[in-house]
C-alpha cells in the first residue's frame, strides 16, 4: 500500500481480454502487449488483465515456466512506464517452495505491492496447485483506492465488504470464468458494485481450455465489464479479444454514498453479534486445509 492520494477524478479504464493459452507465455505476452497498446491508444490510465494471464492454470511448475512468468510480469511493469498507466492482472508467484495466484499493481514502472488470491477454486483442484493468500490489500493510488478480487473471490461478499469499510473506490477483478456460469459472473459484478457503492472492473478471458479436473473443454465468454456504483454497465465484452474501455468518474462513488448512506445506516453491533453466533457453524462448514479429494471434488 502506498501513501499516495487520488489526484485524478476522471479517467479512462480498460479491461483487456484475450485467449490465455495454457503454458504459452510468449503468445500470452504478445496478446497482453497488443491489449495494453490498444487501451493506451484509447486513453486508458488503468488496465485490468485476466486471471493467470501469462500461463493460465498449470498442473506443474518447472523453473523455466516460473522464470518466463516472472519475465512476463516485468514486461507488463515496463509497459506501464511506457504508457503512463496502472495495470493489474494475476500471475503465478513462486515463494518459499509454494506457488501463489498473485495480482501485482504496477504504476508507471513501479510495483505498488501484491495481493494473493484468498479463495482457491476447489472444483478445479486449485488448492492442490496453489497456496492460498490470507491478506486483502488496499492500494491508495493516484487514480483512487483500489481493492482486488481474483475470480472465485467474487463469490465471497465478506472480502468485498472489507474493502467497502476501508474506503475502496474501485474493485478490480481478474478472472477466468467459464461460459457455463457466465450469468453468475455478470450478476456478481453488478451486485458487488451496488452493495458496496464502488466501480467494479472485471476482465474475463476468451477462448477454450480443458478443465483442470475433468479435462472437458471449457469455453470462456470474454464478457468482462465495467460497472459503476449505481449498477450501470458502462461497457461489456461480447467474446472478442482486446480492450473494453469506459470513463470512470470517482464523484459517482461519493454521490451514491450521499444518496444512499449505507456507511451511516449500517449496524455493526448487530453484525458482530450475528457473526459471533454463526462462528461455530462457519468453522464446521469451512474446508480450510482440506484436500479437495477428501471433500469429493477430486
Amino acid at each position: 500500500m502506498t501513501a499516495n492520494q487520488p489526484t485524478v477524478e476522471t479517467f479512462r479504464a480498460a479491461c483487456i481480454q484475450f485467449d490465455v493459452r495454457s503454458g504459452d507465455v510468449a503468445a500470452n505476452c504478445a496478446a497482453m502487449r497488443a491489449g495494453i497498446e490498444e487501451a493506451a491508444a484509447a486513453g486508458a490510465a488503468l488496465c485490468v488483465l485476466p486471471e493467470l494471464w501469462s500461463t493460465s492454470f498449470l498442473s506443474t511448475f518447472d523453473d523455466a515456466t516460473i522464470a518466463a512468468a516472472e519475465a512476463a510480469d516485468r514486461e507488463l511493469q515496463e509497459l506501464t512506464a511506457t504508457h503512463d498507466l496502472i495495470a493489474v492482472g494475476s500471475a503465478i508467484e513462486a515463494d518459499a517452495g509454494r506457488i501463489y495466484n498473485t495480482a501485482t499493481v504496477f504504476d508507471r514502472g513501479e510495483s505498488l505491492g501484491s495481493y494473493r488470491k484468498i479463495h482457491l477454486f476447489s472444483p478445479n483442484l486449485e488448492p492442490r496447485r496453489h497456496a492460498a493468500g490470507n491478506e486483502p490489500k488496499v492500494f491508495a493510488t493516484r487514480l483512487g483506492r483500489l481493492g482486488i478480487l481474483i475470480c472465485y473471490d467474487l463469490r465471497f461478499p465478506e472480502l468485498a465488504r472489507y474493502y467497502f469499510h476501508k474506503g475502496v473506490q474501485l474493485l478490480l477483478v481478474p478472472g477466468q470464468w467459464p461460459e457455463a456460469r457466465a450469468q453468475h459472473w455478470r450478476t456478481l459484478l453488478r451486485a458487488r458494485a451496488i452493495e458496496n457503492e464502488v466501480f467494479v472492473l472485471g476482465s474475463n478471458r476468451t477462448g477454450q481450455e480443458p478443465s483442470p479436473k475433468s479435462q472437458e473443454l471449457q469455453s470462456f465468454p470474454g464478457d468482462g465489464r465495467i460497472v459503476d456504483p449505481t449498477g450501470e454497465i458502462l461497457v461489456a465484452g461480447a467474446g472478442d479479444s482486446g480492450a473494453l474501455v469506459a470513463e470512470i468518474e470517482l464523484r459517482k462513488v461519493r454521490t451514491m454514498q450521499r444518496i444512499l448512506p449505507v456507511h451511516r445506516d449500517q449496524r455493526p453491533s448487530v453484525y458482530r453479534r450475528l457473526f459471533d453466533d454463526a462462528w461455530p457453524e462457519m468453522l464446521a462448514n469451512a474446508g480450510e486445509g482440506v484436500d479437495p479429494a477428501d471433500e469429493g471434488a477430486g
